[in-house]
């Protein structure tokens, strides 16, 4: 079993979807975890899991992050543990694929508490630390949606598109710690029954576009240690980035209205946590 004296790895999001991605990856390297999800969502059982198969130390922390003080109290628990974080993943996410007049205030405030306010308040939490570090790691989880305004989806895509511009903005002013940043934009993720029948229901485009949590999860890990800034996992997923600084936006916007639009023109909002799992396993990114 690893020192426990070492760097932890933290991973929000963690019990389902990418998240549990992350954390099989970390631990299969070897790597001791702090994951952090909702209570109910089988934590406790992935941390056993991980545990006996890969002899890796694993601290399960059931919060609900997207509350303001919940970051502060998990940064308590981990010093009062003795718990040093090396590596920190900002997996947890989630949004709603429903018309804005649709929606509630409480889904809206929820995806910009998670997606933005918990992302922000433990990277400022644990940057102190981790400077003092010779090396250490953040990797944000955005979305290609970063890159587009997604009618049926209005709240999520800005969300995504702070995490892009901050975590760029935090790696340009860390450059030259020892401190190195890099954001992850997936496009759609297959992670469970519910996400592979939306992702099915958008055809020849979800089928090519989307991929499996553990493809990105890898993804992610290997272009955050060679220290990229924007890792965008897929071929496809690449040229629809570049696309997005000189296609029309007219023309992206109603192909992103057919795609999306059709699944959040009902009344019943479906939650989409595209990375992380974190509230519903139900999901696709963008």
């Amino acid at each position: 079993m690893n020192d426990g004296n070492a760097a932890w790895t933290l991973i929000t999001g963690s019990s389902q979807g990418l998240g549990r991605a992350f954390a099989e990856e970390c631990a299969g390297r070897g790597m001791n975890l702090v994951l952090v999800a909702l209570p109910d969502t089988g934590l406790n059982e992935v941390s056993r899991i991980l545990e006996r198969a890969h002899g890796v130390r694993v601290e399960a922390v059931e919060m609900d992050l997207a509350g303001p003080d919940a970051p502060a109290a998990l940064c308590a628990r981990l010093g009062e543990k003795g718990i040093e974080i090396g590596t920190l993943i900002n997996n947890a996410g989630v949004g709603y694929n429903r018309r804005f007049s649709d929606s509630t205030l409480r889904e809206n405030e929820t995806t910009i508490e998670l997606n933005v306010g918990a992302l922000v308040r433990l990277t400022h939490l644990l940057l102190p630390s981790m400077k003092s570090r010779e090396k250490a790691w953040i990797l944000n989880v955005a979305s290609l949606a970063a890159y587009f305004p997604m009618p049926s989806m209005p709240v999520y895509s800005p969300t995504k598109s702070f995490v892009l511009n901050f975590s760029l903005a935090l790696r340009e002013e860390l450059r030259g710690s020892g401190v190195g940043v890099s954001v992850l934009c997936p496009n759609g993720i297959r992670t469970n029954r519910s996400s592979r029948a939306l992702i099915e229901r958008q055809g020849f485009a979800g089928r090519i576009t989307c991929q499996y949590p553990d493809e990105v999860a890898r993804a992610g890990l290997a272009g955050l240690y060679r220290k990229k800034s924007i890792i965008v996992p897929g071929i496809v997923n690449r040229m629809l980035r570049v696309a997005s600084s000189f296609v029309p936006r007219t023309l992206y916007m109603r192909v992103i209205s057919r795609r999306w639009g059709a699944q959040g023109s009902g009344a019943r909002a479906v939650q989409v946590t595209a990375q992380s799992a974190t509230r519903v396993p139900v999901t696709v990114g963008a």
